[in-house]
């Protein structure tokens, strides 16, 4: 199915989907981790198909409802399900703040939050690119399971690309996954600036000693925690823009990864008074 253009598109944008056009026939973004499907709205807006994939049973049901249109037209597809290593059912705890519900349950309790379990269905992620296809993007924020989404590919099924959500702890293993599956090229972009980190900028976590979390949590979703792109309004915990549209240079393995060590060491240092993990990855397939 051709790509429909947006009614409400900008020329420019306009002009950047017709390049995109001319670039390759494949038209297909996974949204694993829809959450309130601000990032799916975002692709579809684009012209794209898209794959969602939500664990959470209350907020699947909302996302057949905003999406109906979509889903009837064929442009949109709704699995829920959640990514495990494998096809059956499992616990998962659904949080009041709704991007932190996990299967592992420290996440969704994070700052005392109120949380319940679950029983939901599981299914492999190789299973779903073996049903699906081979995405243009994959874009994956499934709060502490992003890594069993990139075990999933293969050199062969691995998409150009592909951004996951950035581990301050264990984003080395993430980097080594991603090389081995053949991506080259790399950024690490804020969820809350859109851009991609200035280490002479990013001493402030650690000067916040003494300040509430939730209140400083709250301070940054009002001030920083909306951006915009051609358009498009992306809120606190959207991915927001992808592929050749993130912002900034791609960097090598080894430059990304020490920019990664840096983050990590702050996170480190600032610890109780840490705001979160607030970094992607994006990466990139070389041709």
């Amino acid at each position: 199915m051709a790509r429909a253009e947006p009614s409400d598109m900008s020329l420019a944008a306009r002009a950047h989907l017709a390049a995109e056009r001319k670039v390759g026939a494949n038209d297909l973004i996974y949204d694993v981790g829809v959450n309130d499907g601000t990032d799916s709205a975002y692709y579809l807006w684009r012209g794209y198909r898209v794959l969602g994939i939500e664990a959470s049973p209350v907020l699947a049901e909302k996302l057949r409802g905003k999406f109906e249109p979509e889903i009837r037209e064929g442009r949109y597809t709704l699995l829920e399900v959640g990514v495990a290593d494998d096809d059956g059912t499992a616990e998962f705890w659904m949080s009041d703040v709704t991007e932190w519900s996990s299967f592992n349950k420290s996440i969704p309790s994070r700052d005392g939050t109120p949380h319940r379990a679950v029983q939901i269905a599981t299914r492999r992620f190789s299973s779903i690119v073996e049903e699906f296809g081979v995405p243009l993007y994959c874009k994956v924020d499934i709060e502490g399971n992003d890594r069993c989404c990139v075990r999933g590919f293969t050199s062969h099924t691995a998409p150009p690309y592909l951004s996951i959500e950035m581990s301050h702890k264990d984003g080395g293993i993430d980097l080594d996954l991603l090389d081995s599956l053949g991506y080259r090229q790399f950024k690490i972009i804020s969820q809350v600036t859109r851009a991609q980190p200035v280490p002479s900028l990013m001493r402030i976590d650690g000067l916040l000693t003494g300040f509430p979390k939730k209140a400083l949590r709250a301070a940054i979703k009002r001030t920083l925690g909306v951006r915009s792109f051609q358009g498009r309004k992306f809120p606190l915990g959207a991915s927001g823009p992808f592929a050749e549209d993130t912002p900034g240079r791609w960097r090598s393995v080894s430059e990304v990864r020490r920019l990664w060590a840096f983050l990590k060491d702050i996170d480190e240092r600032a610890g109780k008074n840490r705001l979160g993990e607030w970094f992607d990855f994006h990466a990139k397939r070389s041709s």
